[in-house]
């Protein structure tokens, strides 16, 4: 499978623009709630018979982006961090080890989705640079901090947002 780079391009714009027009501003701030937006989004119980939200690897590649980028850039975790988490993530989706972070089915395994988690990670790490020099970023965080198998991340970066969905394909 491969995901649709323009479309998941979109869903990230998409999403930021969302985030800045509910006042999230600009820089960590509109990532952070636009991570939220996605991630509710994601989370949200399907209809019936519907499928789950979860399953659709483009809005799970910009979810995964904007995570990333967010986590980076406030130095919460360092990119060093980020994408190893992600990398192994990743590694138990391909070995077949459920790890879902919700009540909703865990998406398969994609290397798109998880390119685009490294390239938030890099954009949020030139937005640290920028946005908070002066903050250092642990050497590492322990991984129950950051991405707890309890459901939504343990809420690391806050609960997620509410009245958001994607643009449609």
């Amino acid at each position: 499978m491969s995901v649709d780079n323009a479309r998941v391009r979109k869903i990230i714009d998409h999403a930021i623009a969302h985030a800045r027009a509910q006042g999230a501003g600009s820089g960590c701030d509109a990532y952070q709630q636009a991570w939220r937006n996605l991630k509710a989004w994601r989370d949200a119980p399907p209809a019936a018979g519907a499928t789950p939200n979860s399953m659709d690897l483009e809005v799970a590649a910009a979810e995964n982006y904007m995570y990333a980028r967010a986590s980076v850039c406030m130095g919460f975790v360092s990119r060093f961090q980020m994408n190893t988490m992600a990398i192994a993530y990743y590694a138990t989706k391909v070995a077949g080890v459920a790890m879902p972070t919700s009540g909703n089915p865990q998406s398969a395994p994609d290397s798109g989705v998880l390119g685009w988690g490294g390239i938030g990670s890099q954009e949020g790490e030139a937005d640290h640079a920028r946005c908070n020099p002066n903050v250092e970023p642990p050497l590492w965080r322990p991984v129950n901090e950051v991405m707890p198998m309890s459901g939504s991340y343990g809420r690391a970066l806050g609960t997620p947002g509410t009245r958001y969905a994607p643009p449609a394909p």
